[in-house]
């Protein structure tokens, strides 16, 4: 990484003209003589024998610098051939460089300059301390090393970088164009030894390369890790590996480069986690549910099902509860204190929505698998380690539009819906995914989520402009007066054709809307304005899954549709005893956050049972878990790490809920509201 130069860092940097040419110069003789040696001229005429390990090893670092280091290193911390030694030393040092770990590569730098004075890869530590030094301060004496080390033994990496360098610094010098282009031509021709050295070539030489340069180069920089991605690479592996001060210094290292990284929270994990000796035990699992506040009724219902469900499971999981009760702040610290204290293995929660992204974004820093207990927001955004166990409303969405165009043959629609963020989020998400398969919204009504009456909403989803149809109207009225019918009751009938109207809403405000469209005459539920009046089915989400809908929406609900995860009387495998076993423990009857709560419960009691003390093996395990029988229809974890979930399709039949089947003929309906 080349930084900008501070003034100060340089007498070089701070005078104008051909005097900074010749303080260059001058330097440059400086250091000619210092690291010219009787000895130099002497190796320069003998063939320097490369050891094969030592090639090997550089080999390897192309592919898998951090398992080529830790090969390096634990070779030289045992018995080592002597002749060796020293070519190992450089390696680890130049693979700890190309690993953005400066401190360790500084230090096998210095150790081999030291002690092995004479050597013919003295040179080569000296190159490499020089570019350590570039990375804080590009100096006039550091420019100079750059240009005066030599050495056939120096690494194709060091030469690379090093020529990379003097280009960037001629160019902004103003050195003849021809010097500056002998310079990138250096750095392509040594840069090919090294994929991530290629990239970093290829990127900051961008401007300065010719086309046959840039096509000999290879490697893509977007698809190469940065030194700031190796670094946090490291810091990661070193704390699996149970290399705490390493990890503890590596992290700390990054955190000082690089203090506004992406990585830095994490960073500062691992310093927390390694130094307090990153404690995991097996089947040790964090609970964050509301213990307190207004949903504490809810947590204590949740808490209730996780632990019947570890009973089930044989009670192998050891749970540890925390509150989460929608204050980001607590929420966070619980979370730390359940990984970093208490060594959980893996997280079940939160519930409330305040709290999930924030949890969210703190397990994937700490490296614990979290399995979210809400349906809002995406935390699955925040990274691997991150799953949710419940249903999202966009997965209710696309079952639904999946049956009512799939099963039921409906094309257009109109959408009813409460004038709130979710039912802003709900219609919009419905109309994308009824366009995606071709079908259309022709209309679509917002109504205040306070109001109990819905007959204007209702007028306006039917596009009823008594104005511009007002020779229908006066027409419809005489009709009715003829009739003997009360004129004054006559409504226009919808202008828009639709086959299904979706309305997003509780089963206990649908009733009120179902009856308001039945009176502007659209032909929903058993209702028909008149009698070859096209039924218009009404659609919505898991909250109209109560026995409640049937009585507030009488005939006008009837066939109506809907999806959700759980009914008690579904005949999936594995419901039956579910129920049995919740009405029989828990003294009541099971509802889709029970059956949810206990499918996650499955998920994640599964991995870890599987997965033992290693937090990365139960992010996998999650990710290929399956169970036998969910009774919410969520068996696995998708691509997305979303619970893969087959909904059940409901609908209003008679004085009950029921699955839905292929209807029969449809008897004659009545002519009446």
């Amino acid at each position: 990484m080349r930084r900008p130069c501070p003034a100060t860092s340089s007498s070089s940097r701070t005078v104008p003209g051909g005097a900074r040419s010749l303080v260059r110069w001058l330097l440059a003789a400086c250091l000619t003589f210092a690291l010219s040696t009787p000895a130099d001229a002497r190796r320069s005429r003998n063939r320097v024998e490369i050891p094969t390990v030592y090639a090997e090893a550089m080999a390897k670092g192309t592919t898998d610098r951090m398992a080529a280091i830790a090969d390096l290193e634990s070779a030289l911390t045992g018995k080592v051939d002597a002749d060796a030694r020293p070519w190992l030393m450089l390696a680890a040092g130049e693979q700890r460089r190309l690993a953005g770990d400066s401190a360790v590569a500084r230090a096998w730098f210095e150790r081999l300059d030291s002690e092995y004075a004479d050597h013919v890869l003295q040179n080569s530590a000296k190159l490499g301390l020089a570019l350590l030094s570039a990375d804080e301060s590009l100096s006039g004496n550091v420019v100079a090393t750059l240009q005066l080390i030599e050495g056939s033994t120096i690494p194709d990496t060091m030469q690379a970088d090093r020529y990379r360098l003097l280009a960037l610094d001629g160019l902004e010098q103003g050195s003849p164009p021809g010097r500056v282009q002998q310079y990138v031509r250096q750095a392509v021709v040594h840069a090919v030894a090294d994929p991530m050295v290629e990239a970093r070539v290829k990127v900051t030489l961008a401007d300065m390369l010719t086309k046959e340069q840039d096509e000999q180069l290879e490697a893509n920089g977007a698809e190469l890790p940065s030194l700031e991605v190796e670094a946090i690479r490291s810091a990661r592996e070193a704390l699996q590996a149970g290399r705490h001060s390493e990890a503890s210094r590596l992290a700390t290292q990054l955190l000082t480069n690089w203090p506004e990284s992406e990585y830095a929270l994490e960073a500062g994990y691992i310093v927390q986690r390694a130094d307090s000796g990153d404690r995991v035990v097996a089947a040790k699992v964090g609970v964050l549910l509301p213990k307190s506040g207004d949903y504490s009724s809810i947590g204590t219902q949740m808490e209730d099902v996780i632990r019947l469900a570890n009973d089930h499971m044989g009670g192998r999981m050891t749970l540890v509860f925390r509150d989460a009760h929608g204050d980001t702040e607590s929420t966070v610290t619980a979370l730390e204190e359940l990984v970093i204290d208490e060594g959980c293995v893996a997280i079940l929660g939160p519930l409330i929505k305040t709290d999930v992204m924030a949890a969210a974004e703190t397990a994937q820093a700490l490296g614990v698998p979290l399995v979210a207990l809400s349906h809002a927001k995406r935390p699955t955004d925040a990274g691997e380690f991150v799953f949710r166990g419940f249903m999202p409303i966009r997965q209710q969405i696309e079952a639904l539009v999946s049956h009512a165009m799939d099963n039921e043959g409906l094309r257009t629609f109109g959408v009813m819906f409460p004038d709130t963020g979710f039912g802003t989020h709900a219609a919009e998400s419905f109309q994308a995914a009824v366009e995606a398969r071709g079908g259309s919204v022709v209309v679509s009504v917002g109504y205040s989520p306070e109001a109990t009456d819905f007959r204007s909403d209702a007028k306006r989803l039917g596009g009823k402009d008594y104005t511009a149809r007002a020779a229908e109207y006066a027409r419809l009225q005489r009709d009715a007066e003829e009739k003997g019918m009360d004129p004054s009751k006559v409504v226009l009938p919808p202008s828009v054709e639709l086959d299904g109207i979706f309305i997003p809403d509780s089963w206990k405000r649908v009733g009120l809307v179902a009856s308001a469209l039945a009176y502007e005459e659209f032909a929903i539920g058993d209702f028909r304005p008149h009698r070859h009046a096209q039924r218009v089915a009404l659609l919505g989400l898991n909250a109209w899954n109560n026995p409640g809908i049937v009585e507030n929406g009488g005939g006008y609900v009837q066939k109506s549709v809907f999806v959700d995860a759980f009914s008690p009387a579904a005949s999936r495998p594995g419901v039956e005893n579910f129920v049995e076993s919740h009405r029989s423990v828990l003294k009541r009857a099971p509802g889709v956050l029970d059956a949810l709560v206990w499918d996650a419960t499955h998920l994640v009691g599964e991995a870890v049972l599987a997965a033992g003390p290693d937090r990365a093996a139960v992010r996998d395990e999650l990710k290929e878990v399956k169970l036998a029988s969910p009774v919410a229809g969520g068996g696995h974890f998708g691509e997305d790490r979303e619970v893969a979930r087959d909904l059940l399709v409901l609908t209003v039949a008679g004085d009950s809920i029921r699955e839905w089947q292929p209807p029969a003929l449809d008897p004659t309906p009545s002519e009446t509201p």
